[in-house]
């Protein structure tokens, strides 16, 4: 059986490659394609891929038995609008299509893609689930005809890859892993609370930093983590130690981290201070306390938070900032 997966795939967030990761688990086959303009990228992180393709005719010469969207943010209307063609021409042509563990955007403003022939590719779809209750909620705003059932995450029972782990944190010790987009609501949100999380951030003085960077995106220069991580460092851990420094090497975070890996490293942390959803999503997988530090007008890592409020480790919690 070949199946196609679509998503948001091969942008250098490997909160996405762990989407797909788990698209793979949830509809094994055995030959496996997936959408990507990075596929060097995406063959590296996600064992078990046959090839990659970028355009609705190369997924359709693919002749799939099955068409898998999803995983991630992908249930956007720009996603929707490119595909949703494609979709249909499978479907007719005898394929299953599943819409998985989706996050859906506020779609009820943006549905000029949803005409007759989508409305049929969601009626006669094999599944539609989505991540999170907000998504269910958006779902039933855009008036797809078809209500969802939800995931709550499923990427989280990954298992982790110890390995890199054991090469860079040899040394042991205690560790804070963080994590932090640098756009500009994030910073301004920091800048205006910056008290508060000097208060949050009193109780890790002891405690060496794990730089979690899992996104340089390759399209947008403000999701680039490894320098939200540098410039948080300098402005509210500047003494801190910081164990395994070559994860704050653009080079060797795109060529040496994978999901798994990722998860593995922050496996090792004692608490994660996190601003990305999947790396919160991986301590919670991992039972390692995670504390969410984010935007509070931005409910993206909230949402997260509640979907997997029953598995949240002690301690934990999410924490909005403040915008000026």
């Amino acid at each position: 059986m070949t199946t196609a997966f679509l998503g948001a795939y091969g942008f250098g967030n490997l909160g996405d490659e762990l989407c797909l990761m788990e698209a793979l688990r949830a509809f094994p086959t055995d030959d496996a394609h997936a959408l990507s303009p990075d596929a060097a990228w995406t063959l590296r992180c996600v064992p078990g891929l046959a090839a990659c393709f970028t355009e609705p005719e190369e997924m359709l010469a693919l002749a799939p038995s099955r068409i898998v969207f999803g995983g991630g943010m992908f249930g956007v209307g720009a996603a929707f609008r490119r595909w949703m063609p494609a979709l249909a021409q499978a479907q007719e042509e005898g394929a299953e299509i599943h819409f998985h563990n989706l996050g859906l955007a506020r779609l009820k403003f943006d549905l000029d893609w949803l005409d007759g022939a989508a409305r049929e590719v969601f009626a006669r779809a094999a599944s539609f689930t989505v991540r999170d209750y907000v998504s269910v909620e958006m779902a039933a705003e855009a008036g797809l005809g078809r209500m969802p059932r939800i995931t709550f995450h499923p990427e989280a029972d990954i298992p982790a890859d110890p390995s890199l782990a054991e090469e860079l944190l040899a040394g042991g010790g205690t560790l804070l892993g963080v994590s932090i987009i640098p756009t500009p609501g994030m910073r301004a949100a920091l800048a205006h609370d910056a008290d508060r999380v000097r208060a949050l951030l009193r109780e890790f003085d002891d405690h060496a930093v794990l730089p979690v960077p899992s996104t340089v995106h390759r399209d947008a220069a403000e999701e680039d983590d490894i320098a939200g991580i540098v410039d948080f460092l300098r402005d509210f851990l500047p003494g801190a130690a910081i164990a395994a420094p070559a994860l704050l090497d653009h080079g060797f975070r795109y060529d040496r981290l994978t999901p798994a890996t990722l998860k593995g490293l922050v496996a090792r942390c004692r608490t994660l201070l996190s601003q990305r959803k999947h790396n919160a999503i991986h301590a919670i997988g991992a039972g390692v306390r995670v504390i969410g530090l984010h935007p509070i007008e931005d409910d993206s890592l909230r949402r997260t938070f509640v979907a997997l409020s029953h598995r949240l480790p002690p301690g934990s919690r999410c924490v909005g900032l403040a915008a000026p």
